[in-house]
């Protein structure tokens, strides 16, 4: 294995289409509207009881990897 992740974890970390303004709320699918994201944080977005918006989502990945602390720890074990 090169990059020793278990088989289980990998299905966490496999490529979805995030929408940046979900479909429920007017978002269509056009490229400015949709990124790729692992399906655990295409979730867990959206899961919220107050979603982040596109732009402080972005911010906040942002702020998350500059720290090289993208994803909890639970998930890299």
């Amino acid at each position: 294995m090169r990059f020793r992740v278990p088989g289980r974890a990998v299905l966490r970390f496999r490529c979805t289409a995030e929408h940046l303004e979900a479909r429920c709320d007017g978002g269509r699918d056009t490229e400015e509207n949709v990124v790729a994201a692992c399906l655990y944080c295409n979730g867990n977005r959206h899961r919220k009881k107050r979603p982040k918006n596109a732009a402080s989502y972005a911010n906040f990945v942002r702020s998350r990897l500059k720290q090289g602390r993208w994803h909890p720890v639970c998930l890299q074990r």
